[in-house]
């Protein structure tokens, strides 16, 4: 099973995970793989891509800058490619991958979206978020069958980390 979250900019989907994932690592050591990213300042002017590994405190790729000259953010695909890509690959013998956030700025990074969907086609849990509105490849991870998506609003997101939790946590039961 595979769990995303979506829902309005600043609800709380990396808050949800985050929590979640302090839940799960309280009941038993985990091994975590997949990324973060995060804005630096203002929203906007930076975004990077941290590890997961380690609760988020492993290296950091500058994903995409302010272009003030086009008046948007300037992504640097070879960062997908490259160290997204690592870091997914490295994610094979997790517990738990995730993936917080998937968004627009990676939709010409290929080979990042094809380690995704793979990941995804496995059988090691993907935690994710995925970036509200239209984002075409993200038609290919809503439509798996392996996937439950759920949207965070104001009104379920403080109830989200433990039910999310329980049903991560069963994914991890040995087979006896």
């Amino acid at each position: 099973m595979h769990i995303f979250l979506q829902g309005p900019r600043n609800i709380g989907k990396s808050t949800v995970i985050r929590k979640t994932l302090a839940i799960l690592t309280s009941q038993k050591p985990l091994a975590i793989g997949g990324f973060f990213t995060w804005n630096c300042g203002e929203a906007g002017k930076a975004v990077y891509l941290q590890s997961a590994k380690n609760g988020g405190e492993g290296e950091v790729y500058r994903i995409a800058s302010q272009d003030k000259e086009k008046g948007g953010l300037l992504c640097d695909i070879e960062v997908f490619e490259r160290d997204g890509v690592r870091l997914l690959i490295e994610s094979k013998d997790a517990d738990l991958v995730i993936m917080d956030e998937l968004g627009f700025l990676e939709s010409d990074a290929s080979n990042f979206r094809q380690a995704v969907l793979d990941l995804i086609a496995g059988d090691i849990p993907v935690y994710g978020v995925l970036r509200l509105g239209d984002v075409p490849w993200h038609a290919e991870i809503k439509r798996n069958p392996r996937i439950a998506l759920y949207d965070v609003n104001e009104e379920n997101r403080d109830a989200l980390p433990k039910k999310l939790a329980d049903a991560l946590n069963s994914c991890f039961i040995e087979p006896s």
